[in-house]
């Protein structure tokens, strides 16, 4: 393995990034990159939900209790959307506080953030050893479908016994490369096209064409200019201005970047080239 500060070597390696950011078996494809908008609420009694509930209707929320240092809190998580593909996530925070002040006795909204995780097409994780003839010792976990408290606990269980030489039951119904549907996958375009820069308020961000160029704009709070180049260093999609976190989503393969280009979240593993305007 190859790092900034020297070669590293090893007879195992274990890549679980959420989204592999290196594998000799591509995983872009065999996933689907999303999102959910999860707020954390202040609660008086931590009884009043006992356990971890998810609906069955139509939009999907889920419920769980948690706890910080100033005492119980109820997360509540809204229904999952495509990372990239929507324009306006400010407005599903929005939405989802009003659902949960509707169904639930919450009291003062806390924490608020989106998480990601990756689909599979069965819904069944990735985890084991992609090539075993190229690669014997490369191991990874993915596409937890958000189901990683379960699955993540039995992705490391399994992947502690492959490095201790042992054999899995659970080897060919997480096998990472086990066959997957090609139209699968979906890729997406920006969502944030803007006509100009003059059109991104403070706070605000947008990306513009600008003849070959697409540039990603945002303005602080002191109405400052910034702008990177809006092409994902992962496989060049157009990135998509999140409102709500303040970052920049790729629509085709997750990778988040911070509002001034550097890398947050893989499978890209460098920043978004910074662009004078």
């Amino acid at each position: 393995m190859v790092t900034d500060g020297g070669n590293v070597h090893a007879e195992h390696v274990v890549v679980a990034t959420n989204m592999t950011v290196k594998s000799p078996v591509g995983m872009a494809r065999r996933t689907q990159p999303r999102m959910h908008t999860a707020i954390a609420f202040r609660i008086n009694d931590p009884g009043v939900v006992d356990g971890m509930f998810i609906g069955i209707d139509e939009p999907t929320h889920s419920i769980r209790t948690g706890r910080d240092a100033e005492g119980p809190l109820l997360v509540v998580l809204g229904p999952k959307f495509n990372t990239g593909h929507d324009g306006d996530v400010a407005r599903r925070f929005v939405e989802l506080e009003a659902w949960a002040r509707r169904q639930l006795p919450v009291g003062e909204a806390v924490w608020r953030w989106c998480n990601e995780d990756y689909d599979t097409p069965d819904r069944v994780a990735y985890v084991g050893t992609p090539d075993r003839e190229k690669a014997p010792g490369f191991h990874i976990a993915t596409g937890f479908n958000a189901w990683g408290i379960s699955n993540g606990s039995a992705a490391g269980l399994m992947i502690a016994g492959l490095v201790a030489g042992q054999s899995s039951p659970w080897e060919n119904l997480y096998d990472p490369a086990r066959p997957y549907p090609e139209d699968f996958h979906k890729d997406g375009d920006s969502q944030t096209i803007v006509s100009g820069f003059d059109t991104i308020p403070p706070g605000g961000g947008g990306v513009v064409v600008s003849g070959d160029k697409k540039i990603a704009a945002w303005r602080d709070g002191g109405g400052a200019l910034h702008a990177v180049s809006a092409t994902c260093t992962h496989k060049g999609c157009t990135v998509t201005w999140n409102n709500a976190d303040r970052t920049w989503d790729c629509p085709c393969h997750g990778s988040i970047f911070a509002a001034d280009g550097s890398v947050l979240h893989g499978p890209a593993r460098k920043p978004l080239q910074r662009i004078d305007v």
